[in-house]
């Protein structure tokens, strides 16, 4: 008897598979965006007041409902509260490493001009390019606030952490002027 129940037993859990779960196609970020690109960013961000000029730096958010926004959002369903958030900082180089104890002047000082900056925030990532006078914007939406959130920024091998509404010009040394 004991022989038939395991026979049983075994054709069973021979038969039984688990089915594989498929991973989810990649997504990709586009210039200075965290999420797909359905979405307007552009319109979502003046439609939010959050337009502003690129000498205009530092941080600013903006919570909204996804249903009320549109902008490639669904008018009636999966209806959420999101923050929209803005990044405008500058990053300059200067021709020196180490600590300094001197007070710096534009003159002292060039714009990381047209360089890809990788970014990240709080698991969302994403790349920007800066304009000829070193600046740059991060655009990208979050379920939650990210004023008190490290941001990552890179310029090829060369990286920084700093809180993101900390962050607005940026003078780096020698190393990010050529990376």
């Amino acid at each position: 008897m004991k022989w038939i129940f395991a026979v049983l037993v075994a054709a069973l859990t021979g038969c039984t598979t688990t089915p594989k779960k498929e991973s989810p196609p990649p997504v990709s970020v586009s210039a200075d965006v965290a999420t797909p690109s359905r979405i307007d960013y552009v319109a979502l961000q003046t439609f939010l007041g959050l337009d502003r000029a690129p000498e205009e730096l530092g941080f600013t958010e903006r919570a909204f409902n996804t249903c009320d926004a549109g902008y490639g959002y669904s008018r009636s369903q999966n209806c959420r509260q999101e923050v929209f958030v803005v990044l405008h900082f500058r990053l300059l180089c200067r021709d020196s490493e180490g600590t300094i104890s001197t007070i710096l002047t534009e003159s002292d000082v060039t714009p990381i001009a047209g360089k890809t900056v990788k970014w990240s925030l709080k698991g969302m990532t994403g790349t920007t390019t800066t304009d000829g006078l070193g600046y740059g914007q991060i655009r990208t939406v979050s379920p939650r606030s990210q004023r008190r959130e490290r941001a990552r920024l890179a310029v090829g091998p060369e990286f920084l952490y700093m809180r993101a509404n900390e962050i607005t010009k940026i003078i780096t040394p020698r190393p990010w002027c050529n990376p």
